[in-house]
């Protein structure tokens, strides 16, 4: 039997495990959105646009935004997934970490389609806490918050600074009746609301917290799509996906030329 690659660390030579690409072709400023569908998007604002590959979850393209060459990966739903992303991508070369999503928002008075900006996340996801202890805050880094707002501000972009929970769950976790369901399961908010959250994710955490860990700048921004403080969901969501898109992209010009 041939000496495969190693169990330990199974890269096949400069290719990753899971994403898609080889050494030398992610760009330092990558872009993670968590639906894989959501990495075509990108086409319309960056130029030369093009697929490098998919494997499971994990969609990867890279094009350029004012001559700054960038990169879209995807990572799945939930911390795990993107823990994956986030260490492979480090390796293959990113030094610039921005998520770009969607969230609920607990505050009635936050508008559908307006832009959240994490500035901090809730401890307590699993993937997370395997790289920092509850103790240490998840926070995004400097440089990368102060790109993000200077971009929206000057783009006239409507958004807030919020505390989000990135939870591991989106039934039970963020309120949301399901089979066998207790009466009070919506009860969890008011808990989130306590601790000064205004929104909820299932990735921010786990960017901040393991993106800093790996050595890269992380960032969060992400669109409003739902409102659990008046129970509402806003049906048209690429509009307001594409204003956080072509944001994120200046914000990242900023960090990188």
């Amino acid at each position: 039997m041939g000496v495969g690659r190693s169990a330990a660390s199974p890269w096949k030579g400069d290719r990753a495990p899971h994403l898609p690409c080889r050494r030398g072709e992610l760009p330092a400023g990558v872009f993670f959105p968590g639906d894989p569908g959501r990495v075509d998007r990108f086409a319309s604002v960056l130029e030369g646009f093009r697929i490098l590959g998919q494997n499971r979850e994990f969609r990867v393209g890279v094009g350029r935004f004012d001559g700054v060459e960038m990169g879209v990966v995807s990572t799945g739903i939930g911390g795990p997934s993107t823990e994956i992303a986030l260490v492979e991508a480090a390796e293959l070369g990113c030094k610039v970490a921005l998520r770009v999503g969607g969230t609920s928002v607990l505050d009635a008075g936050i508008p559908l389609g307006s832009v959240i900006v994490v500035e901090e996340a809730l401890r307590g996801g699993g993937a997370a806490a395997l790289y920092a202890g509850p103790q240490v805050e998840a926070r995004p880094d400097a440089e990368v918050l102060a790109a993000v707002l200077r971009e929206l501000e000057e783009g006239g972009v409507v958004h807030r600074r919020v505390k989000v929970a990135s939870v591991d769950g989106y039934y039970a976790g963020q309120g949301r009746a399901y089979p066998g369901a207790p009466a009070g399961v919506a009860d969890v908010l008011e808990g989130y609301r306590a601790q000064g959250v205004s929104a909820l994710d299932m990735e921010a955490e786990t960017i901040l917290v393991v993106g800093k860990a790996v050595g890269l700048k992380a960032g969060v921004m992400l669109a409003v799509h739902a409102n659990r403080g008046n129970d509402t969901w806003l049906e048209d969501y690429e509009p307001a996906q594409d204003r956080l898109i072509r944001a994120a992209c200046g914000a990242m010009r900023r960090l990188l030329a």
